[in-house]
């Protein structure tokens, strides 16, 4: 086990992840959505984001490429995808239905969608592991593939655990805020997340011009 090499891309994991991810903005998307929750939920939330993003970064540095090719899915096509889903949720925290705010708590869990996927884990992150494992599947001879992956997953884990911590760190937010702040907040943050969502949609079809552009 190369000690030097582990390191190295332990950090490059992290510092390239965690700028694309942006936990903050996601604790901002579990604040909108925890109206009327207790500080018990928003912690497990956060925890099972946790688990749940360590899988999918695991899963899309392994085979996240393989599964694309099968099902013809490109990049472009992801960031539609990923749009679509984050304007649906922003229109429903700037237009909320009063029967949600009768929602029991412990109830409809949002760890996997949309605060891992794709919020922290989306086309932006997916394309950059993506690019990564083919890079280092290209330059397989030349490293010390051991040290390498083992430098990447740690890199996950870490990034997993400062997503988590930076989610339950909600809470005191929450109750700083208020009812009513709560009320203002999801609204700002839903009305923010269509800007995201069609941000994405908007990157996904420039791409998919340039391609046939490219193609004629």
């Amino acid at each position: 086990m190369q000690i030097e090499t582990l390191f190295t891309y332990l950090t490059l994991t992290v510092i390239g992840l965690l700028p694309i991810m942006n936990p903050p903005a996601a604790a901002t998307v579990l604040l909108g959505l925890s109206k009327g929750r207790d500080k018990n939920y928003i912690v497990s939330q956060a925890k099972a984001v946790g688990v749940y993003l360590f899988i999918a970064l695991c899963i899309t540095f392994f085979i996240g490429a393989t599964v694309l090719d099968l099902f013809s899915i490109s990049i472009p096509s992801l960031r539609l995808g990923g749009g679509i889903i984050i304007v649906a949720i922003g229109f429903n925290m700037l237009f909320p239905r009063k029967e949600a705010d009768n929602t029991s708590p412990g109830q409809d869990s949002i760890a996997l969608v949309p605060l891992t996927i794709p919020s922290l884990c989306g086309p932006g992150t997916m394309a950059l592991i993506i690019s990564l494992a083919a890079e280092l599947a290209i330059h397989r001879d030349e490293l010390h593939m051991p040290s390498v992956y083992s430098g990447v997953i740690a890199g996950f884990a870490i990034v997993a655990l400062i997503a988590a911590f930076t989610l339950s760190m909600a809470y005191p937010l929450l109750r700083a805020l208020g009812q009513n702040g709560i009320n203002a907040f999801t609204r700002i943050m839903g009305f923010l997340l269509i800007c995201m969502g069609v941000q994405f949609f908007t990157l996904g079809i420039e791409e998919i011009a340039l391609e046939i552009y490219q193609m004629l």
